[in-house]
Order: C-alpha cells, then sequence, then structure tokens
C-alpha cells in the first residue's frame, strides 16, 4: 500500500499540473452518476436451484413370482435437496487497506480466495482497484444504477448491490453530500455513545451539511514534524523533541530556525509544499462559501513564506515525490526536516531514509541511511494528511452486517489497538492509543522515540469544520499557480489572479467573491 498512497500523490500532482493548463477538471463529482461509464465489474450470480416434487406411485407391483397376494412393494422417489441461496456482501476499495483490516481483524472474517470470504452464512466479494479514476467511475456507475439512476433504467439485484465502499479523503466529501450513502446513526444504528472515543476531526469530515455522520474511519492520520537528529544538534545544539518544539513552535520562530540552518549550510525543507498542508489544514474559511470561490489568508501567509524561503535559500526548491525530494532524506541529504502524518512515518519516510525505493532499485551502498536520526515533534500548527473512510451504501440489503463492519473496526478499541501493535497504524481510538503511549512503543526510524503522545496531542486539536468537496483539486491547483510567484516570475498578485480565473473557468458554477465586493463598493 505504501507504493500506492506515494504513485497516487505523484499522479495528482501531475494531475493538477495538466489541468491548470489545460483549464479541465481534475474530478467529477459524484453527483447521481448519470454519466458514468457502466460498471466494468460484473458481479457472478448464484445459479438458482429448481424444486421438484417426487410423486408416489398409486399402484403397487409384484417384485416376483411367489410373493404373498395382497403384499406389494411401493418406489417412492426421495425430493432432490433444494441449495439455500447465501447473502452476498459487495465491498469496493481502493487499495487494499480496508481489504486487510477485515480479513485480518474482523472477528467472523474467513477467508475462501484473494477476492472472497465468508462471514457466518454472507458470501464476501471484495473488488480492490488500484486506480483511483477507474475506482470511481465504476463505483458511481454501480451506485447510480442502485439508486434506480442508471441511463438504460436497469437495477441490481440485491445480490449485486453494492453494500460497504472506501473513499480517500481526496474525494470524501463527493459521497458525505450525496444521498448514495447512509446515515451512521440515523439509518444504521450507530449510537453517538459508540462513536465518543473517537477523535473528532474524522467525524467531522465525515459530516454532512445537515449535521448527519455519513462515513466512519478506523485510522487517525495527524501530521508532525519530523527533523533530523544530527542536524538539529549542529543548529540548535540539542536533538531533544521538547526542545526541537520550542524553535519551531510557530511559523515565526520556525522562520528564525530556517535563518539559523541556512546560516550552516542546511536546507530547512526540501519541497515548494511541504509547510501546505499545515497552513491549509488551520483556514479560518472554506475554499467555497455560498457559491463563492474564496482564498483564505493564510494560504496566502503560505505563499508569501515560501517565497521568502526561496529567495533566502532556505528551502531546496524539489517538488514532492520527485527523486530529488526522498534523496534529501538519506543520509546524504542536508533538509532539517519533513512534515509527516503518523502513516507517513511508517510507510514513506521509512524508505526514505533507507534511500530505497518501490519503484525502482538503487544501490544501497551508495546511500547512507538516516534511519534512527529522526525524531518528531508537533510543529507550528496541527495538521493531519489524508486518510480512508468507510461508508455504508443507500439501498444495500445487508445493513446489520454494514453496520457491525464498521462499528467493530472503527469503535472497538481492542481491535483497533491490535492494529496499531501489529502494523504500526495510529488507529481512531483516544483511549487505545492513550493506553499504548504510555507503554513502551517504539518506531525505529524515529531512533527509539515514542510518537504516539504527539499524535494524540495533534490529533485532538484537529478541526475540519471548513472541509469541502473542492478541496483536492484546488489545493493542488493553487500550489501549482504559485509556483511562478516561487520563482520571481510574477508577482502574488499576479499568481493569485491567474489561479482565480482558472479556477472560475473550470467551476463555471462558482462566483468570484473578490470580483463581487469590488462591484458593491463601486455601488
Amino acid at each position: 500500500m505504501k507504493g500506492l498512497r506515494e504513485k497516487e500523490h505523484r499522479r495528482r500532482m501531475a494531475a493538477a499540473a495538466m489541468a491548470f493548463v489545460l483549464g479541465v477538471s481534475l474530478f467529477a463529482g459524484c453527483g447521481s452518476g448519470e454519466d458514468k461509464a457502466p460498471a466494468k465489474e460484473q458481479t457472478t450470480e448464484q445459479e438458482q436451484a429448481t424444486t421438484q416434487e417426487a410423486a408416489a406411485t398409486d399402484s403397487a407391483a409384484t417384485a416376483q413370482t411367489g410373493m404373498q397376494a395382497g403384499t406389494a412393494q411401493t418406489s417412492v422417489e426421495a425430493a432432490p435437496e433444494i441449495e439455500e441461496k447465501k447473502p452476498v456482501l459487495h465491498i469496493y476499495c481502493i487499495g487494499e487497506d480496508f481489504k486487510s483490516r477485515v480479513q485480518d481483524y474482523y472477528p467472523e472474517y474467513e477467508s475462501t480466495g484473494d477476492k472472497a470470504g465468508m462471514i457466518g452464512d454472507t458470501e464476501v466479494h471484495w473488488h480492490v482497484y488500484s486506480d483511483a479514476s477507474s475506482y470511481r467511475e465504476d463505483l458511481d456507475a454501480r451506485l447510480a444504477k442502485q439508486a434506480g439512476r442508471s441511463e438504460d433504467g436497469s437495477t441490481l439485484a440485491d445480490d449485486e448491490k453494492v453494500d460497504l465502499f472506501i473513499a480517500d479523503e481526496a474525494y470524501v466529501r463527493d459521497y458525505v453530500e450525496s444521498d448514495l450513502a447512509l446515515d451512521v446513526i440515523g439509518d444504521l444504528g450507530i449510537t453517538t455513545e459508540e462513536l465518543a472515543d473517537q477523535f473528532p476531526y474524522t467525524q467531522q469530515i465525515a459530516q454532512d451539511s445537515s449535521g448527519r455522520i455519513k462515513a466512519l474511519t478506523w485510522q487517525a492520520t495527524p501530521g508532525v514534524f519530523t527533523y533530523r537528529r544530527s542536524i538539529a544538534m549542529d543548529v540548535l545544539g540539542t536533538d531533544d523533541p521538547e526542545k526541537v518544539q520550542e524553535a519551531v513552535a510557530d511559523w515565526d520562530r520556525f522562520a528564525q530556525t530556517a535563518e539559523a540552518a541556512g546560516e550552516m549550510d542546511y536546507y530547512m525543507l526540501s519541497a515548494y509544499g511541504d509547510a501546505y498542508e499545515v497552513y491549509a489544514d488551520n483556514v479560518e474559511s472554506a475554499w467555497v462559501e455560498d457559491g463563492v470561490l474564496n482564498i483564505d489568508p493564510h494560504l496566502e501567509d503560505w505563499a508569501v513564506q515560501t517565497r521568502e524561503f526561496v529567495e533566502n535559500g532556505y528551502t531546496h526548491g524539489t517538488r514532492k515525490w520527485s527523486d530529488e525530494w526522498r534523496a534529501d532524506h538519506t543520509g546524504d541529504g542536508r533538509v532539517f526536516g519533513f512534515f509527516y502524518s503518523s502513516w507517513g512515518i511508517h510507510y514513506t519516510l521509512q524508505d526514505k531514509a533507507e534511500g530505497t525505493s518501490e519503484d525502482e532499485e538503487t544501490d544501497e551502498e551508495a546511500v547512507e541511511s538516516a534511519v534512527g536520526d529522526y525524531a518528531i515533534c508537533k510543529g507550528p500548527e496541527p495538521c493531519h494528511f489524508g486518510g480512508q473512510w468507510i461508508f455504508a451504501a443507500a439501498g444495500t440489503d445487508n445493513a446489520d452486517l454494514a453496520a457491525d463492519i464498521m462499528r467493530r473496526l472503527t469503535c472497538d478499541p481492542e481491535i483497533m489497538k491490535r492494529i496499531t501493535l501489529d502494523i504500526h497504524e495510529f488507529t481512531n481510538t483516544v483511549s487505545g492509543m492513550t493506553e499504548i503511549a504510555e507503554g513502551d512503543y517504539t518506531v525505529d526510524v524515529l531512533g527509539g522515540q515514542n510518537p504516539l503522545p504527539i499524535y494524540i496531542e495533534v490529533a485532538k486539536e484537529l478541526s475540519q469544520r471548513h472541509t469541502t468537496s473542492y478541496d483536492d483539486d484546488l489545493d493542488l491547483g493553487f500550489q501549482m499557480s504559485m509556483e511562478d510567484y516561487f520563482a520571481g516570475t510574477v508577482s502574488e498578485i499576479d499568481a493569485l489572479e491567474i489561479f482565480r480565473k482558472t479556477a472560475l473557468t473550470r467551476y463555471e458554477e462558482l462566483s468570484d467573491g473578490e470580483a463581487d465586493e469590488a462591484e458593491s463598493e463601486s455601488e
């Protein structure tokens, strides 16, 4: 999964660049799915058993000569057994993560193959995709048919219906604000008491405009500042997380530390966009408010600081997920630190620090490993990176089982603690993570540090009340539009205007808040 996550990030960045050049949308919203192509993946139906009645003969036949008169043998043909049709649970996923969690941690699950299993008397059929575009296309077409909105008017039989599906954060809001997913509390019966142990931000992301929670997640993904211990010792004279936190506790002190690092020929950050998610997680307003495009001032703060870092040589000038960016993670790199989520430290930082990659072979002897030379602190502001949410599809014929899977894998702290201890995934249980944080849990790439106390602190502080279905597209587009400003070829005002015009061209339903304000003032 680590390779899939990295490839998806690279794909999204490339798509954003192309989209802003051509002025076309990165993704089409979920909507009703009426314009989607029919699903490529066909569900195999079980054969119907036919019932036959056995007829008993009315007359008796003499078996052999010499049998006593009046005795007769009657032959009755036994009725064939009726094959009972089993219910089928269809689960649609992007990547293997959720499939693995169900297979490994849902107590009643029994595997019957790579794409199938059993839960009690219910067959489980997995539909797992590695390409996000194909996944969305097929899932949306199937959900549209399930909702009775297919172009040809066709519907799905009960044993063909989507029951559970997964959405990445990049497009989770498309389904949250649709009628294609059930209300976790109102429809599925999961109680607020059961949900009380989850980190609140994970529910805010999945809450629609009416306040209904439409999805749940087993994982929490708080973001932290990961730094090189050896470089911190050179620049600050200490690698202690509490002392380093003091040096990066807000953006002014972060810039002061960047200046100190620059004086010793180190970079504070590697890529232009390394700090973007942190700023974006702390905006005071949404990208779109009442149909109006809005650029939060905090995003402009990010652009100004990044330009200053580029001018002063505090940023190496790489692009995230590039070869140069990856190389900056190794012991040969000269970058003070990176912002990472809890999953990123386990799935990405470990490999990058070693100088290895899933995509290409590297000469490990030629690269100095930085494993053990990293540590984490909270950083200037709380943030998070990504995640996956579980939805129960409207129209499911297995609502009780779908609810139980969501309940057990997101509300049971014992199950989630096992996940954390087994595969180092920070899970969505405050009590469970607090219990492990107080023990001897450590992470190798962090030199034996226990990161859970910091993850918990960040996850509790997160607020995601300004999320919209436009976020992923506009976040990526905004970063791409600012690159000419970072390079010094356009002014900040011009870069913002380019972004605004491009966004409004791509989203014709939005109006320009700045233009509306100027028109109002002129009147």
